[in-house]
């Protein structure tokens, strides 16, 4: 049994004074302004005018194969997957010239009663959802906030502007992407988050959760990224992101841009046939081997154990008559359909850690060798005092 490492998990609930107060990061979901809008004029505007489809390699697959064997191209996605290539090609300033203004989006933002300082937002690109903000990362230099009370009026509020009226016609969702994350981790609304409606006052209650694991040789074997020196992969999404691409480019010679990880290495092509069928295989070969990619779980892992509701933002036009404002109802209903209002607190200063120990530790080792040594050298000299008896008994009997 020692061999196999076992290992039991400590449950310890733990009643802090304060907690550290997560990183919130919410992002529009629709990453790029529509080109025909009419809004405003004084928008940038991209000039190919291809539409955006918001799915990305995985559901614009441009790959058919025929029966004979051979690969052709699928022409209904063609148009999005040209613009999707084209967009890549962008550099980050370019995608955050031709989104949503960072400014605009933010509507308002207030932490614990006061108005959020500058320091503590951060605003960052993301491939998929465009202009994207994250409110309290660690940063060289400023500690992450603390929180000391719990209930609605002590956390953070945000209030978010979607600008609906500028999103492509092809984007078939409206809304924010949100992730809740440590201050010190990276944000990956494509893997992480959850999303949030437009007209609607969603509110999100926190209880934070650590999970700490053991490395090799322990079942798990987790890995401290953090603590590893070439610095390349962060976390466990960018180890399973870099698997894939070293498939990727082993197999095809290129990789897919839509990973974001490696792009030094050349990109495929989606509108070349060979290259697209190329990539759908190799993801098909890894969803049907497990084992391909060798990413193990963080030693130390911090969750949220977000629990939402959501109520319907009021609105000030409830009648009409001859003296109603029409400009106030269209004003209204835009509000309705592009506000975000999004209210993130600590429901309870309770921490729960889950701890991974060893079940036997040497001392407990040296302890049960000690008893099961003891236990057969006894039975062995109470064997060697009866036999022994035994044959006094029977020498007495002889030489009698």
């Amino acid at each position: 049994m020692y061999w196999q490492y076992p290992v039991v998990v400590n449950l310890i609930v733990e009643e802090k004074s304060s907690l550290q107060f997560p990183a919130v990061s919410v992002c529009n979901l629709n990453r790029m302004i529509n080109n025909d809008t009419q809004c405003e004029d004084n928008r940038p505007r991209i000039n190919d005018g291809v539409s955006l489809v918001f799915s990305e390699l995985s559901s614009l697959s441009n790959c058919k194969k025929t029966e004979n064997g051979t690969t052709e191209l699928n022409e209904k996605n063609n148009g999005a997957l040209k613009f999707l290539m084209e967009y890549y090609k962008l550099g980050e300033n370019e995608r955050s010239r031709l989104g949503h203004d960072r400014n605009r989006f933010l509507d308002g933002c207030l932490f614990n009663g006061r108005t959020c300082s500058k320091v503590l937002l951060e605003n960052f690109s993301n491939y998929r959802y465009g202009s994207c903000i994250t409110f309290n990362k660690r940063i060289h230099g400023v500690e992450p906030l603390r929180i000391s009370e719990t209930g609605f009026s002590s956390g953070l509020v945000l209030k978010l502007n979607i600008e609906a009226c500028y999103y492509l016609p092809s984007t078939h969702t409206q809304g924010v992407r949100v992730v809740i994350h440590n201050p010190e981790d990276i944000p990956k609304p494509e893997e992480d988050g959850f999303n949030v409606s437009p007209g609607y006052e969603t509110t999100v209650s926190l209880r934070q959760k650590i999970i700490r694991r053991l490395p090799s040789p322990y079942k798990d074997r987790c890995v401290d990224f953090k603590a590893k020196t070439n610095g390349t992969v962060n976390n466990k999404i960018e180890c399973i992101r870099t698997c894939i691409q070293e498939y990727n480019f082993a197999k095809c010679r290129c990789t897919d841009p839509t990973l974001a990880v490696m792009k030094h290495l050349r990109p495929c092509d989606f509108m070349n046939a060979t290259q697209a069928c190329c990539l759908d295989d190799v993801l098909i070969a890894m969803a049907r081997n497990s084992t391909m990619c060798k990413c193990p779980l963080p030693c130390e892992s911090i969750y949220y154990d977000e629990k939402l509701s959501t109520a319907r933002l009021p609105s000030e036009t409830l009648f009409i008559d001859e003296k109603t404002d029409l400009s106030a109802i269209f004003k209204d209903m835009r509000f309705r359909y592009e506000s975000v209002r999004l209210n993130v607190f600590y429901s309870s200063l309770e921490r729960h850690v889950y701890e991974q120990r060893a079940k036997f530790q040497p001392s407990e080792l040296f302890s049960y060798l000690g008893n099961e040594l003891a236990l057969w050298l006894g039975l062995s000299l109470v064997a060697i005092a009866e036999l022994t008896e035994k044959l006094v008994i029977s020498i007495k009997y002889l030489v009698i």
